[in-house]
């Protein structure tokens, strides 16, 4: 789990990566905090329901202000249930969460360090997202990170998280995939 954003005042993009099919998921948030970042896993579990336990029952991430509060997401505070162990980087560590880092990249080849964030919807993430994922990886011998998920765990959860499949001549990895200029 990780956190992008190109001013300190947001919107921030939350960011989940499955290492073992590289597919990454996207949230946007209008704060940086522990409570608005663990509303992400909230509507997870809403809508993921039993499927959630298998896809985040650990999580990765750095030590951000914003996932500081563990206990947040580790308890479902309306159940009071276990939903997922999280675990900590060493400070100033990234290469210990090098996917999440590496995956980055495909989200600056489209929105670029130092242009505006505020206009992005959720649904601009939802396509965005939808065509990173969609790109070949070497990793997967030529596959994409949503054939390797969906032959993992369903095309039925790639729904849920509003994953679509993009052809992969129809990939666009540049700007004007959400008009940014």
């Amino acid at each position: 789990m990780d956190t992008i954003y190109n001013h300190q005042d947001g919107p921030y993009i939350q960011t989940f990566i499955f290492q073992n099919t590289g597919l990454m998921i996207r949230f946007l948030h209008i704060e940086k905090t522990s409570e608005s970042m663990t509303s992400t896993l909230d509507n997870l579990q809403k809508i993921l329901k039993n499927d959630y336990f298998k896809l985040f029952s650990l999580i990765l991430t750095d030590r951000g202000t914003e996932f500081q509060k563990y206990e947040l997401f580790e308890v479902n505070t309306e159940t009071n249930e276990i939903r997922t162990n999280i675990f900590y980087c060493d400070p100033q560590t990234p290469s210990q969460k090098p996917h999440v880092e590496n995956n980055h990249n495909y989200v600056r080849d489209i929105i670029p360090n130092g242009k505006s964030l505020k206009n992005l919807t959720q649904e601009d993430l939802n396509l965005m997202f939808s065509h990173i994922n969609s790109t070949p990886r070497k990793v997967l011998n030529g596959k994409t990170p949503y054939e390797a998920f969906e032959f993992l765990y369903g095309k039925e959860i790639l729904n849920k998280l509003n994953i679509q499949k993009i052809e992969k001549d129809m990939v666009t990895l540049q700007p004007y995939l959400l008009k940014i200029k």
